[in-house]
């Protein structure tokens, strides 16, 4: 079984040496687009061409609107300055089943200032397409019930230490739903094994703007792992301490 295991690993990481990491550049006087993803997503054929299709339909989207802008100012007589949009996938970790990727994204369409959002993607590599964190659980409702409260006090400490004691009310003060946010297993040991969920809420969506994102870890137990669907059990591994 372990001799198996080990080849798995060997194929997967010799896969992945032999792709490359992708960056595509367009720029032009009324916008700079990047779009880039790691040599492991390019590794996946099919993950590949989803990316480089949501590259160029952002890029068209992003130019028309750039294009229009640039046009008004020129129109108005004053000064434009280049839009951007740029968009950045990175390995958070990876096993033989799973690939966990997460993203940030940074835009400038002229406004006050320029925006920043952060998302996450777990890639199933036996059926080939995107699954939720929750479909690796025996009961969708599982992964709630075992982060969640958890994950709340976290980032009420968190809040709090930002805030230095001051108190907001509203949408600010209240634990934002698990859907509004970027959330991804990482493997921090570096070991081909899950052992840490990460949990990313872009700015304005657990604080206001000037507060930025608030990302907060978690670490894998025993609990968790137990309630897992066994197929993906392998893919992570308690968080030692």
């Amino acid at each position: 079984m372990k001799r198996g295991l080990l080849l798995a690993a060997t194929l997967l990481l010799a896969g992945n040496a032999a792709a490359q990491p992708v960056k595509i550049v367009r720029n032009s006087t009324a916008l700079e687009f990047t779009y880039e993803w790691p040599r492991e997503a390019a590794a996946v054929p099919a993950l590949s061409r989803q990316f480089r299709s949501e590259a160029q339909k952002a890029y068209q989207q992003s130019l028309a609107i750039a294009a229009g802008d640039q046009k008004l100012a020129e129109q108005q007589k004053r000064d434009y300055n280049p839009e951007f949009y740029s968009k950045q996938w990175t390995t958070a970790g990876q096993t033989q089943r799973l690939l966990s990727l997460q993203y940030e994204l940074g835009s400038f369409t002229g406004g006050a200032h320029p925006n920043t959002s952060y998302g996450a993607l777990l890639w199933d590599r036996r059926s080939g397409r995107p699954v939720k964190i929750t479909d690796l659980f025996l009961r969708s409702e599982a992964f709630g019930a075992l982060t969640r409260t958890r994950y709340c006090a976290a980032l009420d400490a968190e809040r709090s230490k930002r805030r230095q004691g001051e108190k907001l009310e509203g949408e600010f003060a209240e634990c934002p739903k698990f859907s509004d946010l970027a959330i991804a297993p990482l493997d921090k040991n570096k070991d081909g094994r899950l052992d840490t969920i990460a949990f990313v809420a872009s700015p304005y969506t657990a604080g206001p703007y000037v507060e930025g994102e608030y990302a907060i870890s978690l670490p894998v137990t025993s609990q968790l792992i137990a309630a897992i669907k066994p197929e993906y059990r392998n893919s992570f591994a308690r968080q030692r301490q």
